[in-house]
């Protein structure tokens, strides 16, 4: 028998709740039952998807033998029959993988399911059979927290949550199709409650699933104070993107925030019901004053957040104060190069690609490319020699033996080319390779294999700016980004990077003249490049780039500038492109009730 000691009783609850998001594992679990009570019923099948910083890192299912008949009805919704679990692994060996995430203690663990409370009550009976006391932890359910969140949402099953946040289940009604679909809803209501609501700490997460969203019919008498002192503030609340601060009686700043609205943003925080965390209820209370900055777009609004939040510190922004650290892949600047991993960019000639969504997920990537190429692992410069024994990744065949001259520098080098186009986000590269590994392993039923390597393929596609006909470094990418500034988009922010760094953001009306800003562009892509060590702002303002332009790639205009002769036709494509999409628009709309009067000559016969 195997015992568990669960080390979170050992922490205070204040501490675990006080835990940032990205810091939490949160347990996904699903399970196919034979009826509606742990009491009178078992568990026929279990599957588990763990989450950690918005990515599944390990997956386990497994039928069990529930030493019970499935009823017919739950046959024929699950597939799930008599014959398939007769066979099956007793409850206890199905359940240990689950159990030993459950009991981790190196992380604070969270229980997660679609209707948390039943799959709980089947999971906490079978741990008890086993002769365990459950463990007392935190449970968040995505259909509470849905209905919170997921605003214009009818209805809150599963299914249509799913495909609310366009996700297909690939199995309904089985345990690890049902698992994995949770786990895609909780990583974007993780994410709507962080961008919406504030939510930092599991504390907020735990709040906001509890929270009412029915506004009360009467409003308490401070808050109806405190929305009469701000009246003058919110009257003029603007509905474009931008960045509103909230001041107290001393007009200090208590926190700072961004908005695709300010109105509607800012506004939310003093309603009848807000729809927020405790800590954000508790920091409104001293509000005094209103203050914000329109910004042209959602992404400059972004930008702008994170300079301010960084250089005046609000008492309540606290997980944004610091720089996070980011995740790239290196090819080293030696003879044979190694891919390893970064968390910034220096001036040491070496090759950096992303930057990725976490270091985890970056690892995976690392892993994938060393062993599709056969790259060394070993440390410090090589200098190969016939009498030097090969290492242990050579005998099993992950690495060609370079340090034994078992393979030729030239060789080695074009494995080294090999996995620069594997980090390009090109059909040729790592998303069409990646993509046709995913095929071949869901062909042969290795599903755990082909989730792993569509999450790879996500993250590459997040990871880059460009769609490049060729490999580039982030110190090799100038780029020129339009984004189109509101619905009519009769104006375009347009952003430049060079090398890797944010150089130009500036409004640009679409029928303006374009010769100034072609000038000043083509003047910045001219310029020798920049050679130094990145700021750490620098590399904020690049994941906060990427990271915003992943899935937002249809609305934008994205082109790489080989050469600066070439910017001013870029300039003018991507206007004229814009240009084009507002005419197109206005052909399709319906037309207006006085296009449809007669025509009427003022002038008479």
């Amino acid at each position: 028998m195997c015992i568990f000691v669960h080390s979170q009783a050992i922490l205070m609850t204040s501490d675990i709740l006080s835990t940032p998001l990205e810091s939490i594992r949160f347990v996904v679990v699903d399970v196919e039952t034979t009826g509606g009570t742990p009491r009178d019923h078992r568990m026929t099948e279990i599957a588990m998807c763990v989450v950690e910083d918005d990515v599944i890192v390990r997956r386990h299912e497994s039928l069990m033998n529930p030493h019970l008949p499935i009823p017919d009805y739950i046959q024929m919704m699950t597939g799930i029959t008599n014959a398939m679990v007769a066979s099956a692994p007793e409850e206890d060996v199905a359940m240990q993988p689950v159990v030993a995430e459950l009991y981790s203690d190196d992380q604070v663990v969270v229980f997660v399911g679609h209707n948390v409370g039943f799959d709980w009550s089947f999971v906490e009976a079978a741990i008890e059979r086993m002769d365990e006391v459950p463990p007392d932890i935190h449970k968040v359910c995505t259909c509470r927290l849905s209905r919170r969140l997921s605003t214009g949402l009818a209805k809150h099953n599963l299914g249509a949550v799913a495909e609310h946040y366009g996700h297909v289940i690939s199995a309904r009604h089985r345990a690890m199709g049902d698992t994995e679909a949770t786990a895609q809803v909780l990583i974007r209501l993780i994410e709507r409650a962080r961008t919406e609501h504030e939510a930092a700490t599991l504390e907020d997460l735990i709040a906001l699933q509890h929270v009412q969203r029915a506004a009360s019919k009467t409003m308490s008498a401070a808050a109806a104070k405190r929305r009469t002192m701000l009246a003058p503030y919110l009257r003029e609340l603007p509905e474009d993107p931008g960045v509103y601060y909230f001041l107290n009686a001393k007009k200090q700043v208590l926190y700072v925030g961004k908005a695709k609205s300010l109105r509607s943003r800012v506004m939310s925080y003093f309603n009848d019901a807000p729809l927020h965390g405790r800590s954000v209820q508790k920091m409104i209370r001293y509000v005094r004053h209103v203050r914000w900055e329109v910004t042209g777009t959602e992404l400059a609004a972004i930008l702008l957040e994170s300079r301010e939040i960084k250089e005046r510190l609000p008492l309540h922004n606290v997980t944004s104060r610091k720089y996070r650290a980011p995740a790239f892949l290196k090819i080293t600047n030696e003879s044979f190069p190694r891919l390893e991993l970064a968390s910034s960019i220096e001036s040491d000639g070496a090759e950096y690609f992303g930057p990725f969504r976490s270091h985890r997920m970056a690892e995976r990537i690392l892993d994938m490319v060393v062993r599709e190429n056969k790259l060394r692992t070993c440390a410090g410069e090589l200098h190969p020699h016939a009498e030097i024994r090969p290492c242990f990744d050579y005998h099993i065949k992950r690495c060609n033996g370079p340090c034994a001259l078992h393979q030729t520098i030239d060789d080695y080098n074009e494995s080294v080319d090999d996995a620069r186009r594997f980090l390009s986000n090109v059909e040729q590269g790592a998303v069409g390779r990646l993509r046709t590994q995913m095929e071949l392993a869901a062909a042969n039923l290795d599903y755990e294999r082909a989730a792993v390597l569509r999450d790879g393929i996500r993250e590459v596609e997040r990871a880059m700016l460009h769609a490049s006909d060729r490999p580039l470094a982030v110190t090799d990418t100038n780029v020129m980004i339009f984004v189109p500034v509101g619905e009519k988009s009769s104006t375009i922010e347009v952003y430049a990077l060079r090398a890797g760094r944010l150089a130009f953001q500036r409004e640009v009306g679409l029928r303006a003249p374009k010769d100034g800003i072609i000038a000043e562009l083509t003047q910045l892509f001219s310029e020798p490049a920049p050679t130094s060590r990145f700021t750490s702002r620098e590399l904020n303002e690049l994941q906060i780039i990427t990271g915003w332009l992943y899935g937002r790639r249809e609305r934008s205009h994205t082109c790489v500038v080989h050469t600066p002769e070439l910017v001013a036709d870029h300039v003018r494509a991507a206007f004229g492109q814009f240009v084009q999409a507002m005419a197109d628009v206005a052909r399709a709309a319906p037309p207006s009730e006085y296009s449809q009067l007669t025509e009427y000559d003022d002038f008479g016969a």
